[in-house]
């Protein structure tokens, strides 16, 4: 099984960078990521040049522009048996009322052991899932239609992540490994780790997708991002309404009323701009 480790670095999701590996639809893989907390020891002193680093790209070996690239996620390990929890003064929901403080959590097995008297179940997830945006170069924390930063808890093991191609090969990049999060990550942190992501990409032919697109075992969620909460909530509920007329077959009035009695709204990122919101729908009431 192919291995990308976590020193083929870039910090963009870019169609200029070279592949740091090529895989074929189908392959098991497993991409490395970095510990990118360890050096932050200092609210005024943010080391840009860790923070920003993403392993990658991949190239997945026939896919072509216009196609859905499928990304599953078979297992989310760490690599170091900890974590790290951050309070950033004037960021997330606390904003100024939190000083600069950095917790190690150690991670036992299934179990994330906040402190002597709380342990938390393991419960990892991939925050960054993005292929080459169609034209120039997006900074790390980015996200749209090629994917990026996702925010999103139910992006783990036995979930599928689907994105739209814009380049030969896809050009597949990932970062941002949670040992578990909150919904929102409203402190603007997770349990933030490094590890080892096991994954396997196919192609959804059945499927035309202009925006990211997750499926887990039982929810399909459509994904919704903007400088405003409403405007987040309304890009995902246009997409799970799009879906739903082409999967269907039904008019937007009976997708926006179906809408309105099956799908909840779930906050992914409520720390700052751009907010992220996603609606998730039931499998089978979509068809996928």
């Amino acid at each position: 099984m192919q291995k990308i480790s976590k020193d083929h670095v870039v910090r963009t999701f870019d169609a200029t960078h070279p592949p740091a590996a090529r895989v074929r639809c189908g392959d098991v893989f497993v991409m490395e990521t970095n510990d990118r907390f360890r050096n932050w020891n200092d609210a005024k002193a943010w080391p840009m040049e860790q923070l920003t680093v993403m392993t990658g790209p991949v190239y997945v070996e026939g896919v072509q522009p216009g196609q859905v690239l499928t990304v599953d996620i078979l297992d989310v390990r760490p690599t170091q048996g900890f974590g790290y929890v951050i309070a950033i003064p004037g960021f997330g929901m606390f904003k100024d009322k939190v000083e600069f403080r950095k917790k190690i959590v150690p991670i036992e097995g299934n179990q994330v052991r906040y402190s002597d008297t709380i342990t938390l179940p393991y419960a990892p997830m991939v925050g960054k899932v993005g292929l080459a945006p169609a034209q120039g170069s997006l900074p790390s924390n980015a996200s749209g239609a090629f994917g990026g930063e996702l925010a999103n808890t139910q992006v783990g093991p036995g979930s599928t992540v689907y994105l739209p191609v814009f380049v030969e090969g896809g050009l597949l990049t990932i970062e941002d490994v949670h040992a578990r999060m909150g919904d929102g990550e409203s402190a603007a942190s997770a349990v933030e780790m490094a590890a080892e992501v096991t994954m396997r990409c196919g192609v959804a032919s059945e499927l035309k997708l202009t925006r990211p697109l997750v499926v887990t075992r039982d929810e399909v969620l459509t994904l919704g991002e903007g400088e405003t909460m409403e405007a987040a909530a309304r890009m995902a509920l246009d997409g799970m309404a799009t879906l739903l007329m082409e999967r269907t077959k039904i008019d937007l009035t009976e997708a926006a009323m179906l809408v309105s009695i099956a799908a909840d709204m779930r906050i992914s990122y409520i720390g700052g701009t751009p907010y992220q919101v996603r609606a998730a729908m039931k499998r089978e009431i979509v068809g996928l």
